[in-house]
């Protein structure tokens, strides 16, 4: 009888001592894919219950740009990954991917995942075949002459449009220039896109162009970081360096994929994605502003 009390005594302790575990039971993913064009990779994993699982974001492949993640718990024990991704390569690539089980902040334990990906050139409408079978028109006589008058004409007048229109906005710049705080002036201008009607007449990709580059003029006159000409990548590998931004890596890669996936994949975004992505704008801007200064030894509440 000692013996068997010995026995069930040893096997719960080794139990309690066991050290957490996570593993990939289930991995659904295709093995070719396409230039940036966005695809769904699944997986099912089982890790011991009562801890989370989150991803290693510094061990993400640089190929491949995770455009959304959505962890599904289905049991205690037990839970699904899925995740869209665009990749940004050519030819044979891989995909790894680390999932972290933590509990109160610290890690537990670690599995990594690769896969093998073979990324093909997107397809482009290209026949030899295809030949011009209208005859060549040249105009001949007073009507030639006529239509390179008109052509004159025109370019003419197109300049004088652009000088002009040149002239009035520097006017415009120098009587009215807004003095308003940087965070004041991209807060309104989000308002004012929302209500210019871009997006009830379905101008999607205008309207995430504007949307951008209200985030990217805020960024030169908060930070004197020039991004104007950055890729998404270029901007936020920009924002690492910048204190201010550092906690907020998470929402701008978040905001710019959205906005990459409408402007060049030409995704029709929800009004709910849309609503999402002009938040956390919003919450990036109010985040970065920096504190009043102290004004007599007083701290400004």
């Amino acid at each position: 009888m000692k013996k068997l009390i010995a026995l069930i005594t040893f096997v719960t302790a080794c139990t309690y001592v066991t050290a957490q575990e996570i593993a990939v039971s289930e991995r659904s993913a295709p093995t070719q894919v396409t230039f940036a064009q966005p695809f769904n990779v699944a997986y099912h994993l089982s890790h011991t219950p009562g801890y989370e699982v989150t991803l290693d974001q510094e061990a993400l492949s640089n190929d491949f740009e995770v455009t959304q993640a959505v962890f599904t718990p289905t049991s205690p024990g037990t839970g699904s990954y899925d995740f869209t991704l665009m990749p940004f390569a050519l030819g044979k690539s891989t995909f790894t991917i680390t999932f972290l089980l933590t509990k109160d902040g610290k890690t537990a334990a670690q599995v990594a995942d690769t896969l093998p990906v073979n990324i093909a050139a997107a397809k482009t409408f290209h026949d030899k075949k295809l030949r011009e079978i209208r005859p060549p028109h040249v105009p001949t006589g007073w009507l030639m002459w006529l239509m390179w008058l008109l052509l004159l004409a025109g370019v003419g007048y197109a300049l004088y449009l652009w000088r002009k229109h040149r002239a009035l906005a520097a006017h415009t710049l120098l009587t009215k220039q807004d003095k308003r705080p940087c965070d004041q002036i991209a807060l309104s201008k989000i308002d004012a896109l929302i209500d210019s009607g871009l997006w009830e007449r379905r101008a999607y990709k205008l309207f995430y162009i504007t949307l951008t580059d209200i985030l990217r003029e805020y960024v030169w006159k908060q930070f004197r970081a020039d991004v104007s000409a950055d890729t998404s990548v270029e901007l936020l590998r920009r924002a690492k360096n910048i204190p201010a931004l550092m906690p907020w890596l998470v929402s701008l890669r978040d905001f710019l994929n959205s906005g990459d996936l409408v402007k060049f994949a030409k995704v029709e975004p929800q009004e709910t994605t849309r609503n999402k992505d002009i938040e956390q704008l919003r919450q990036i801007i109010r985040g970065t502003v920096p504190p009043p200064p102290e004004t007599n030894g007083e701290k400004h509440v």
